[in-house]
C-alpha cells in the first residue's frame, strides 16, 4: 500500500522550483505555507495566518483551486475560508480540533499535514536559518536572505532576536526536536543545509 506523502512547503531561502516541481511529480500531495504559494499554485492546501498576509495576496490566491486554513477567526470570518483552533503545546497536536502553532507558519503547516492524516511528510523550505549579520535590533536581514522570495512587504516582517543564535532559530529547532521524540508521524528533512538536525535527511529526489 502506497504512503500518503505530503510535502510541506515553507518559505526559506533554498526553495527551489525544481524541488517543488520534483515533489508534485512523485505524486505527493502539496501543503504550502504563505508565499510558496506562488511556486505551488496548484497545490492542495494554503495556510496562512496574519491578515495583513491575506489583505495583501488575496487578489493572488482567491481564485486558487487549493483548501485555503487559517488559525485567524477574523481571517476566516472575513474571507470565508478555512478555520481551525491553535494552541502552543508539546510536538505535534493529537486533538483533530486543533494545530499546535510553534510560533511559526512553517511548523503549523507539519501539524496541519499531520491533523489531515499524512503517512510520511517531507519538508522542503525549512531552512531555519539567518545572515550571519543578521540584526533584529536594525530591522537588517543581513547578507543573506531569509526567503526564497527575499522579504515581505515591511508591514508583515517579523524580526526574531534572542531565538535566533549564531544565524539558527533556536526556538523552532527545539520545537522540531519534541515533534521527533514524539514520534507520531515520519518526517523527512529534505531541505538542503537545513538547521533542523532531528530527522532524515535526504535530497527530494531520492525520496520513494
Amino acid at each position: 500500500m502506497q504512503l500518503r506523502t505530503i510535502a510541506c512547503i515553507a518559505t526559506g531561502p533554498s526553495l527551489t522550483q525544481d524541488q517543488v516541481d520534483t515533489a508534485r511529480n512523485k505524486g505527493f500531495e502539496l501543503y504550502v505555507c504563505n508565499n510558496a504559494i506562488f511556486m505551488a499554485p496548484d497545490a492542495d492546501l494554503l495556510y496562512a495566518v496574519n491578515f495583513a498576509w491575506w489583505q495583501w495576496y488575496w487578489h493572488d490566491v482567491s481564485s486558487l483551486p487549493c483548501e485555503k486554513w487559517t488559525t485567524s477567526k477574523q481571517v476566516a470570518d472575513h474571507y470565508l475560508i478555512n478555520w481551525i483552533a491553535e494552541r502552543n503545546g508539546y510536538g505535534l497536536s493529537t486533538d483533530p480540533k486543533i494545530i499546535h502553532h510553534g510560533h511559526g507558519s512553517g511548523f503549523s503547516l507539519v501539524s496541519m499535514a499531520h491533523n489531515k492524516g499524512a503517512d510520511r511528510i517531507v519538508l522542503l523550505g525549512y531552512d531555519l536559518k539567518y545572515a550571519p549579520d543578521y540584526d533584529a535590533a536594525g530591522r537588517n536581514p543581513g547578507s543573506t536572505p531569509r526567503h526564497f522570495f527575499g522579504e515581505y512587504p515591511q508591514s508583515m516582517q517579523h524580526w526574531p532576536s534572542k531565538q535566533v543564535r549564531d544565524g539558527v532559530h533556536i526556538e523552532l529547532q527545539q520545537l522540531y526536536r519534541n515533534v521527533a521524540e514524539q514520534g507520531l508521524v515520519e518526517i523527512i528533512n529534505c531541505t538542503p543545509d537545513s538547521a533542523i538536525d532531528c530527522f532524515p535527511m535526504m535530497a527530494i529526489e531520492d525520496v520513494v
